[in-house]
């Protein structure tokens, strides 16, 4: 199954992207790693979208090493409700031609986002509104992705890889 084919599994992953808005990204370089949270867009292939400056510690790792790993997540206080996506991909910037789609899909997950872009009314709101047009979009295409549900009972996963199959285990 791929990403865009039917399914429950698939689903349940699309289902976990659109009820998030922001990821953890870990990267690394020269054997020294590093997590930043970031906003972020999906898909429907599951490609991941969010904005970084390329003079950040994450972009710069990721522009040295493009594989990436990065969790999806709540901050439950049981083991029943840990709920949550683990990938792993590669990063790429996003073509310039490619932008405008990319900053639509930002646009309409964050309406506040798009509110102040398309009219900004503070200071601060233009900054933020001329950032989004000039800084870079990076993508990553997940190989992997792992998605866990104690809900269904401890260890529940699913794991999906881009053309291949998906696998439902108890834990």
């Amino acid at each position: 199954m791929n990403a865009r084919g039917p399914g429950p599994d698939r689903a349940a992953i699309a289902a976990m992207l659109a009820a998030h808005h922001t990821l953890t990204l870990a990267t690394c370089r020269d054997s020294l790693p590093w997590a930043a949270t970031v906003f972020f867009a999906s898909d429907a292939d599951f490609n991941l979208y969010f904005v970084s400056d390329r003079r950040t510690r994450h972009a710069q790792d990721m522009a040295a090493c493009p594989e990436v790993a990065l969790a999806i997540d709540a901050d439950p206080d049981g083991w029943h409700a840990v709920r949550g996506l683990q990938v792993a991909g590669t990063a790429t910037l996003v073509a310039g031609t490619d932008r405008p789609r990319v900053l639509a899909l930002y646009l309409e997950k964050f309406a506040s986002v798009k509110a102040l872009f398309e009219q900004p009314r503070s200071a601060d709101e233009k900054i933020i509104a001329s950032r989004l047009q000039h800084t870079d979009f990076w993508c990553v295409r997940p190989d992997y992705i792992r998605l866990v549900d104690n809900s269904k009972g401890f260890g529940f996963r699913i794991e999906w890889r881009p053309g291949g199959a998906t696998a439902a285990s108890p834990g």
